[in-house]
């Protein structure tokens, strides 16, 4: 199913538009993906939005707009959003150290070092300084097979506060305020917004950002009545390129039928959520923190978070959520990778555009110079495996008329 409502008003050709058509088809027929939807919008309109392959493939179940995936990491800009309208509020700032509130924070460590030089702070948890890690290269990194036996253990049936007991008692990877490394630090966001808040996480969320944008389908529990519309998660594996990884029966993000209460709201990547309701999310930012007529951030809290805040000598970042390798054009902002470089990038982009993905290959970036958002949305492990984000970003601009 593909949809050009806009396609002319908003700049961008029909047989570009096409080209996405097609690679979308080719992914589907070669394997890479058991479905696909794509979604772009400028200024303001939708322009495309397509749906290839199957939600389900053994119930032959369609990918369709109101389709809900796993967003993983592309939870993190939404709960920095939310932690930025709690210092909009004057509950923090930026400069704080986070001991203030999570007193654990004071007596970490830093794996073979010894006691940290110095404190942690919310700059430092929203820009991926801090000093943390998340178990992604056990083979490079001693202390990411610690991380690896965390997430192991089902974190999902731990509450927040629970995860934060036994993540802040493993060391740190470097110093705080030494590197940039991606890390479990937006979840440390989401426990700290369940404390100035003094509320949980997804209440918070609820009120301040879903509620008023209308994003009616994102939470961190799939509903009993939206379950048929829930895509099934697939992976690679050497036997079969597409094999399922996760059954309803015992999915940690449906409790109506495996009967376990989804406990865990991990604001680093436990939403699930629609194209649609994340456009709208995505819109507000490129609206400079509003969306038919609800303030969700003051313009220049927007400004602030979509910039660069890394100083050179953490760049290029090791992980840059568009495509593998290291590229010095891109930075990282507050809860957002940021084009600081169009020459130095995987991919085709604008400078100042900001974007990140999840683990289960969704992607979002939004361009305030052209006006655009594009969404990828899928469902498969793992991230990065296929250079889709790329691919799919290429198609985009060259189809810019």
């Amino acid at each position: 199913m593909s949809q050009f409502p806009q396609t002319a008003q908003a700049g961008l050709d029909a047989a570009g538009l096409e080209r996405i058509e097609q690679w979308m088809e080719s992914y589907i027929d070669s394997g890479k993906s058991a479905g696909m939807l794509t979604l772009l919008s400028r200024n303001g309109e939708v322009a495309q939005l397509s749906c290839r392959g199957y939600a389900d493939i053994a119930s032959k179940r369609p990918i369709t707009s109101d389709t809900i995936f796993r967003l993983y990491s592309m939870t993190k800009p939404i709960t920095s959003v939310a932690l930025m309208t709690l210092l909009e509020q004057g509950r923090c700032e930026l400069g704080d150290t986070a001991k203030r509130w999570i007193p654990a924070l004071a007596g970490m460590e830093v794996y073979q070092q010894g006691k940290i030089e110095s404190d942690i702070t919310i700059h430092q948890l929203l820009t991926h300084t801090a000093g943390f890690s998340y178990g992604f290269e056990p083979d490079k990194y001693p202390l990411d097979k610690l991380y690896v036996e965390v997430w192991r253990q089902r974190p999902q049936d731990q509450t927040l506060q629970q995860l934060m007991q036994t993540l802040l008692e493993l060391p740190l990877l470097a110093q705080p305020g030494s590197r940039w490394h991606y890390s479990v630090a937006t979840d440390i966001c989401g426990y700290l917004i369940e404390i100035l808040a003094d509320m949980p996480l997804a209440d918070y969320l609820q009120q301040t950002i879903f509620d008023p944008l209308g994003m009616v389908d994102s939470a961190f529990e799939v509903a009993a009545d939206k379950i048929d519309r829930f895509a099934t998660l697939y992976g690679y594996s050497e036997q079969d390129p597409l094999a399922q990884l996760e059954r309803n029966e015992t999915s940690p993000f449906i409790s109506s039928i495996s009967g376990i209460p989804v406990r865990l709201h991990s604001g680093g990547g436990g939403l699930t959520s629609t194209a649609l309701d994340y456009l709208r999310f995505a819109q507000m930012m490129l609206n400079r923190g509003q969306l038919d007529g609800r303030r969700i951030l003051k313009p220049e809290t927007v400004a602030l978070m979509t910039r660069n805040h890394l100083p050179l000598h953490m760049l290029p970042l090791s992980f840059n959520g568009v495509a593998r390798g290291a590229y010095s054009g891109y930075g990282f902002g507050l809860g957002y990778c940021i084009n600081i470089d169009p020459d130095d990038t995987a991919a085709a982009g604008s400078a100042g555009d900001f974007s990140w993905g999840g683990m289960a290959d969704t992607y979002c970036w939004v361009d305030p110079q052209q006006q655009l958002i594009g969404i990828l949305m899928q469902q498969y492990l793992p991230s990065l495996h296929h250079a889709g984000r790329k691919e799919f970003r290429d198609c985009v601009y060259q189809a810019l008329a």
